[in-house]
This record gives C-alpha cells, sequence and structure tokens, in this order.
C-alpha cells in the first residue's frame, strides 16, 4: 500500500470548479456565568457547557445550513455552512447570533469575545469527557508547556477553503503558510492572561508554538514549504507524526506509534482513518478535503467576519494571488524562520521579510486582500465584501491591533479588571 498517494488522493478528492469554490468558517467561544466564573464543562448540578450546546442545538433548525460543537475545555464552537459569498455565511452568523442571545439571557450567561481566557488558568477548566481528549491532554502534558492553555483556554476562528485543483491546493497552502505569522499579528485579540495585562506578547500564537513541536507550528517548520509539492510533502510528514488515537467502532482509543503505522492498520476502511490522522496534525494550516486555515485568534463582538474575508481576498482572487505569490517566493529561509519568531510579539516596527517592518508588510497584505475582495466581486457576480474588512484594517493600520488597543482602553477606566470585561462585552 504507497499511502503517501491514498492521503494525496484523499485530499484532492472534492476538488470543484473556479465558480464553485466554497469557503466556511468555525468561530468558537468563551461562556461564563453571572459572576463571571467560566461555565462547568460537563453536566453538573450548575448550568453547563453541554447543557448550552444541547440547549442552542434544541433552537436550531433541522434543516439549518449551520453546526455547534464543543471544544475540550468548553468552548462553543459555530460552524457555518459552506458557501460562495460571504455575505451568505454573514447571514447564518446573523441567525446563530439571535439563537445564541436566547440561551444566553435566558440562563444568565456571559461572553467575553477574546481568544485566550483572561482570568482562569487551564487547570480551574476541567476537560470535556472524551476519550480523544483525554488522550490529547496527556500527550500534551508530555510534548509542550502550553497545551492545557491551547485545550481549555483558547478560541480562534478557522477558515476553510475549497480546492480548484492540484496547482490551487499546493499554492493556497504555501502561500497561507507563509503569511500566518502576519495573520497572526493583524487579528491578535488576546490582552490579559491570568488577570494580568499581556504587554506586546501575541500569547494565542506562543501557546500554539509550545504546544507540541511534532504536530503544530508551521508547515515551515516541517520542511514543507516548497509551493509544488506541498500536498505531497504534508502526505508524507503526516504519516511520521506519533499518534494520538485511532478510531475503533466509531469511538477513539489510544495508539502507540506513529500515524502511518496506525493507518496500515486498517486497509479496509482507509478513509475514515486518513481523516482521523490529518485531524491530529494542528499546523497553522493544514489539509483535509479543504485547506484549513487557524492561526487567527477569535476578534471581537462584530468583527468575525474579518479573517475570512482578509483570506478570501488574498488567496480566492486569482491576480490577486499571483502577485502576492510573486512577492513571497523571493523570501529567504532566514525571512520566514524571523518572521515565526516576530509573531510571538506586537512590536509592529521590528524588521521583517526583506528588510520591511511588519507594520509595512502588513499594510501591503492589507491593500492587497481590498483588491482581491474587488476582483472576488466581478469574478463571482457578489455583492463587494470589502466592507465585511476595510474598516477594521483602517483601524488596525491607525491604532494597532486589537490585543493593544483593549489593554489602552483597560488603562484609561478606574474599573476591575472583571469590570471591564463584562462592559467589554
Amino acid at each position: 500500500m504507497n499511502l503517501t498517494k491514498k492521503i494525496k488522493s484523499y485530499i484532492y478528492s472534492n476538488i470543484v470548479p473556479n465558480r464553485k469554490r466554497t469557503i466556511g468558517v468555525e468561530i468558537e467561544g468563551l461562556y461564563y456565568d453571572k459572576f463571571l466564573k467560566r461555565l462547568p464543562v460537563n453536566p453538573s448540578k450548575k448550568y453547563s457547557a453541554a447543557d448550552l450546546l444541547n440547549d442552542i442545538k434544541q433552537l436550531n433548525d433541522s434543516d439549518s445550513l449551520f453546526n455547534y460543537s464543543l471544544e475540550p475545555g468548553g468552548q462553543l464552537e459555530w460552524a457555518s455552512g459552506p458557501t460562495i459569498s460571504l455575505w451568505d455565511i454573514k447571514k447564518q452568523l446573523d441567525n446563530h447570533l439571535k439563537l445564541e442571545n436566547r440561551v444566553c439571557e435566558a440562563n444568565k450567561i456571559n461572553r467575553i469575545y477574546l481568544s485566550v481566557d483572561p482570568i482562569y488558568k487551564p487547570q480551574d477548566i476541567d476537560l470535556i469527557r472524551s476519550k480523544k481528549y483525554e488522550s490529547m491532554d496527556k500527550v500534551f502534558q508530555k510534548t509542550g508547556s502550553m497545551g492545557s492553555w491551547m485545550m481549555r483556554n483558547t478560541t480562534s476562528v478557522q477558515v476553510n477553503i475549497d480546492f480548484t485543483s492540484k496547482q490551487d491546493a499546493n499554492e493556497m497552502a504555501f502561500i497561507a503558510d507563509v503569511i500566518q505569522p502576519l495573520f497572526s499579528m493583524l487579528f491578535s485579540n488576546a490582552p490579559f492572561i491570568n488577570g494580568q495585562a499581556a504587554k506586546t506578547d501575541n500569547l494565542r500564537w506562543k501557546i500554539w508554538e509550545n504546544t507540541d513541536n511534532n504536530r503544530c507550528r508551521s508547515l515551515f517548520d516541517h520542511d514543507i514549504y516548497i509551493p509544488k509539492s506541498m500536498v505531497n510533502n504534508y502526505a508524507k510528514w503526516i504519516q511520521s507524526v506519533p499518534a494520538i488515537f485511532e478510531i475503533n467502532n466509531s469511538s477513539a482509543r489510544s495508539f502507540c506509534g506513529s500515524l502511518g503505522e496506525m493507518l496500515s492498520k486498517h486497509p479496509d476502511n482507509l478513509d475514515q482513518h486518513i481523516l482521523s490522522a490529518l485531524r491530529q496534525s494542528f499546523t497553522h494550516v493544514r489539509y483535509k478535503k479543504v485547506l484549513e486555515i487557524r492561526a487567527a485568534d477569535r476578534p471581537i463582538k462584530g468583527n468575525e467576519m474579518c479573517p475570512p474575508a482578509f483570506l478570501a481576498g488574498l488567496l480566492t482572487a486569482q491576480n490577486v494571488r499571483e502577485e502576492l505569490l510573486e512577492i513571497i517566493s523571493k523570501w529567504s529561509k532566514n525571512d520566514r524562520k524571523k518572521l515565526i519568531i516576530l509573531a510571538n510579539n506586537l512590536s509592529l516596527g521590528k524588521t521583517g521579510p526583506q528588510g520591511k517592518s511588519v507594520q509595512e508588510w502588513l499594510e501591503i497584505l492589507a491593500d492587497l486582500s481590498l483588491r482581491g475582495l474587488d476582483e472576488r466581486s466581478v469574478y463571482f457576480n457578489i455583492k463587494n465584501e470589502r466592507s465585511l474588512l476595510e474598516p477594521y484594517l483602517i483601524n488596525l493600520i491607525n491604532n494597532g491591533p486589537s490585543t493593544l488597543q483593549i489593554q489602552k482602553k483597560f488603562q484609561k477606566t478606574k474599573f476591575s479588571l472583571d469590570s471591564f470585561l463584562l462592559e467589554l462585552t
């Protein structure tokens, strides 16, 4: 069995025509009771995240395009249905928020629209009862210093984009991986940790960088960086990654060995186990039957559509993408290594690739993305999505990332952190 070919075939199995390319979005949230204590994760005497999931599922129509799930620390994840236009995802999001507001108001739940829990430590948060997550938790306690933070105390926006060809699957992943450090800084939204200001730390990026070097970080960190062979090299690499679990009769159990060894055990039901293997990679950019891009923090309320719009403009507008590909293909390996390190800190004046500052590169990407949204509007014959993103970019270019803006706002108040966080929601 040639596993590399099988994995590549799985990744390429959902290629769509250019004009039918869709985008999907997943958004996570942190939930608290009226006293700003995190909701218990599992069913208990108090209202729990499990109750929240059940209640909002009950309200959701059976034919709804979107769905829900729970992350390991009780973070509710909303997943849109895939659409061509981001405005259609925005409609789905608005409908979700109506349901969420009803549940939260009825149960006196507070939401904090940040990407790292500003108050609680991981040891304060239960883990969802799941063999899969229990296995992950045990692994991450050994592989890095921040795995418990990642599982229990972070939230993100994930963007999923269809492939339109094999070349498209390779190029998109290359571009997305190159720009992830800048993407993370642009959408950084984690101003506090352990009740203290984060200062210029880009917290969620740092957490993921220190979770598990075998399966996290950038594709570049795993020697996957050649634009024409991203899928091939990813398919080879994933086989060497230590497995966390295997699926057996629809349930997960721990597995000792590599993902390649796990796949070799299941030749008769390989697609299911390839998907299981791909789900055990947590790189900022990863392959399934779509490209998943994962480095954006969960934005402040009202800005949830900004990361998807930013990526749509850069990756799905052909002319803009070709221009961006030409630009970043000139970056050296040292440029990329340096930028990955720079992303730990939000000092935008520091020098990045080719002698330009991080701020300059953010401005270049912002301009390209807005132009890409203009191009998408014409190509797909849809309402221009520029207004979903442009106000955010103007604010960031003038005032810095949300992480820094929120800290400045807090410093100007006389509120306690709890009171400030309640006002922030």
